[in-house]
């Protein structure tokens, strides 16, 4: 990864105890890879699951005296991985995010590929398949190909700053639009969902997702608002949101805790 990108996260990312940490998963396969990737790497697991729609589930044992971590997901407060756009400044949040303000300039692939870059993987080592899940979780490819590559020079630069591009910018300029991307997902089942079902994490497909017992530690209400009523609802009560993302131009999905 491009050093100066590099020292403007903090530095926790560097030092993840199994003993000390737990990750907290998503619904989708990014968080789940993501996860993977710090077991692989850390030995840490996950001990939590975060439900936009529902609240957050702990597993008592695999999070007892320790500390989260947020994977894929927009928190805004504690640590946590994330690839969102928000106005809200979480100090221990790693999003590459940090370095710009423009929504069209954002980075828009997955928390994955970014944190293959963080750490420094040896993508010459990686499969064709490795590199095409890396292209194509969060639908990165997309920069590439829609409104006719209007976007294509921001994706790149991304990949730039990354230093992937050698390793994953030859698969884009091979194919003339996502059609092969979509085919990929679809023989994948890459597009499927992680869900809580009777407090045990299910997935259509096979993963290797912990099959212990979670409970529900708190609600939450999901909403989606102008950024205009975000920043109200901030400002008069900033410790009530728990997730803020810019999902399009200026507009905003959040969760907030049910009391």
């Amino acid at each position: 990864m491009n050093k100066q990108l590099l020292d403007k996260f903090p530095t926790w990312y560097r030092n993840i105890d199994k003993d000390k940490n737990y990750l907290v998963l998503s619904n989708d396969f990014d968080s789940y890879y993501s996860c993977l990737l710090l077991y692989q790497r850390f030995g840490v697991q996950i001990g939590g699951y975060f439900d936009l729609n529902n609240g957050l589930y702990l597993n008592k044992e695999r999070t007892k005296g320790k500390e989260p971590i947020y994977v894929d997901l927009s928190i805004t407060h504690g640590k946590c991985f994330d690839n969102h756009m928000t106005f809200i400044k979480n100090q221990e949040c790693i999003n590459p995010n940090i370095i710009t303000t423009n929504y069209y300039h954002k980075y828009n692939g997955s928390t994955l590929s970014f944190l293959c870059s963080l750490y420094n993987c040896d993508l010459s080592k990686y499969t064709y398949k490795q590199l095409m899940t890396m292209i194509v979780i969060d639908g990165w490819d997309a920069g590439y190909y829609k409104y006719n590559g209007k976007f294509r020079d921001v994706m790149i630069n991304w990949m730039k700053l990354f230093e992937v591009n050698k390793y994953l910018l030859p698969i884009l300029q091979e194919h003339n639009d996502r059609q092969y991307f979509f085919d990929f997902v679809d023989d994948y089942h890459l597009g499927e969902h992680i869900i809580m079902l009777n407090n045990h994490l299910h997935c259509n497909v096979k993963t290797h997702i912990p099959a212990c017992e979670f409970e529900l530690a708190y609600k939450v209400k999901r909403d989606n608002f102008s950024r205009y009523t975000v920043e109200n609802i901030y400002s008069s009560n900033a410790d009530s949101i728990i997730t803020t993302a810019e999902t399009f131009k200026n507009q905003y999905s959040i969760c907030r805790k049910v009391a």
